[in-house]
């Protein structure tokens, strides 16, 4: 007669769980505020970049609704969001993100405001500019805010008249 006998490992997951380990908080923190900063003339030049790519786009549409050259702007734009707080110019990160929704909405409407597109450029030009006063820079976000703002509105109400 034979005998059965069972064996169950120890799981080691448990106890590697428990164990302390890898950088402390405050440490991983400052090592990646360094390599932030390390990064950050790279992330400028970058940014710089786009918004010349940008200005150059805006300054070839039409006075009518271009889709496609709409579309193009926002491709450009959406890369840059994230690098303004690498830079030191949060500000940027929201005029990007306001100048994105706004062409969302122009394009879901099918319309073209060459202000409402303009300023955006041009905020996002200002706000990179090194010095601009925090008081100044809230200014020009919420004045891109509220464009942005009232073509969400009209954005909102002709997807609600559609359904």
């Amino acid at each position: 007669m034979s005998s059965v006998r069972f064996v169950f490992p120890k799981p080691r997951l448990a106890e590697l769980l428990a164990m302390p380990g890898g950088l402390p908080v405050a440490e991983a923190v400052e090592r990646a505020q360094a390599n932030l900063e390390s990064i950050k003339p790279t992330c400028s030049a970058e940014l710089l970049a786009l918004l010349e790519l940008c200005e150059a786009g805006y300054a070839t549409l039409g006075d009518g609704f271009d889709d496609s050259a709409l579309e193009g702007l926002y491709a450009i734009a959406v890369k840059g969001i994230g690098a303004g707080e690498v830079c030191g110019a949060p500000p940027v990160d929201i005029a990007l993100t306001s100048f994105c929704d706004l062409l969302d909405h122009l394009r879901t409407l099918r319309r073209f405001d060459r202000a409402a597109v303009g300023v955006h450029v041009q905020a996002w030009r200002l706000l990179m500019s090194p010095g601009v006063p925090k008081a100044g820079a809230e200014q020009i976000l919420e004045g891109l805010l509220k464009v942005r703002a009232r073509y969400a509105a009209e954005a909102a109400a002709a997807a609600s008249n559609a359904a």
